[in-house]
């Protein structure tokens, strides 16, 4: 049944950014150490940044540039399928067919790779911002329906995100611990909004010192992390996008649909008799009217285990450089990530200071 295998094509576009932004690694480290400390705090930020070095404390450079690369898995589930068979130049939107009783899906896995930018700032000594652009550079995307049959679809899609992030870092005794935040926005031209995407989480670990080398430590810790995104999916291709022949492919979809349709029980050809028709004349009306005519989409996605796991690793090379590591597992999200860190500071007076 092509026809709802190029609908899957479709409407898996808006999942592949559910798992391209890696979230904030804390790279914080408030060291108390007046040998460290120069006479005079020469940066803007953070806020009272300079009482906290008066104080004797040796503050990291309050801002970064930060090059993260992520492979993971992600895991969807799907429901609630609505399909439309409209005209690009009427302005009435088309009657939407409901698809929830009759399509089922196992779980939707979304494979990919994507690399992103970020630049944060300490804007107080304990509270990091920092804003995320970045582009999935490849997604492999599969769909196995169960219901009506069995039919498996897998596609491949990129996509590109921006997005914004908080994070509270401090220390308890020996260890750090940090709180953060991101939301993300994934677009895509054949989805009507972004799909946005909220990840929290929280980290803690101990920091190892090197004697001879005061700038330079590796941190270790252990956290658990948990992903939200809109669940409500609109969008819609146009019926030329379908195939280089989309009349051709028009035809299979009809005769696979009718194909179904004949294998109905008595009983169910009565059930499913009105979806059946208004699907054969939507195609129909696709083929009569191949290079103005569109499928709107509408549907549901969860994620059944949203806490994961995640451990990870950061090596300081000193006050500038830092590279970090960290695998995510459990739950519907497993994930690699590597990271390049180069912080930096604006000299001026530092705010919030008299």
């Amino acid at each position: 049944m092509k026809r709802i295998q190029y609908i899957f094509v479709i409407i898996v576009l808006s999942f592949v950014c559910q798992i391209s932004t890696a979230q904030n690694i804390p790279s914080r480290q408030l060291k108390k150490d007046t040998t460290l400390v120069p006479d005079k705090y020469p940066y803007i930020l953070p806020i009272m940044g300079d009482k906290v070095h008066d104080l004797g404390f040796n503050l990291p450079f309050p801002m970064g540039i930060m090059f993260n690369s992520l492979s993971g898995n992600q895991n969807l589930s799907l429901s609630g399928l609505q399909v439309g068979f409209g005209n690009l130049n009427s302005p009435v939107p088309p009657n939407m067919i409901d698809l929830g009783g009759i399509v089922k899906f196992d779980d939707v896995s979304a494979q990919t790779s994507t690399f992103n930018l970020r630049l944060d700032a300490w804007v107080f000594p304990f509270l990091n911002v920092y804003g995320i652009v970045g582009q999935t550079k490849k997604a492999d995307i599969n769909v196995n329906m169960t219901e009506p049959f069995p039919l498996p679809v897998s596609t491949e899609v990129s996509g590109t995100y921006v997005g914004y992030g908080i994070m509270a870092a401090g220390s308890i005794g020996p260890l750090f611990v940090s709180g953060d935040m991101n939301h993300t926005f994934s677009y895509n031209p054949r989805l009507d909004k972004p799909a946005k995407v909220l990840i929290t989480g929280t980290r803690i670990g101990p920091v190892f010192n090197f004697k001879n080398k005061p700038d330079m430590n590796v941190v270790i810790w252990v956290g658990a992390m948990h992903t939200h995104f809109n669940g409500h999916t609109v969008g819609q291709i146009n019926t030329i996008d379908l195939a280089p022949d989309a009349p051709g492919k028009i035809d299979d979809m009809r005769g696979n649909l009718n194909n179904w349709y004949d294998g109905l029980s008595p009983i169910d050809k009565i059930k499913y008799g009105v979806i059946y028709k208004r699907l054969d004349d939507g195609l129909g009306n696709l083929k009569d009217g191949v290079e103005n005519s569109y499928i709107r989409y509408e549907m549901n996605k969860s994620i059944e285990n949203p806490w994961n796991m995640l451990v990870g690793a950061q090596w300081q090379i000193n006050k500038r450089w830092q590279v970090r590591a960290e695998a995510q597992f459990m739950g519907d999200r497993t994930a690699g990530l590597v990271s390049l860190n180069y912080r930096f500071g604006i000299k001026g007076k530092n705010w919030g200071s008299k």
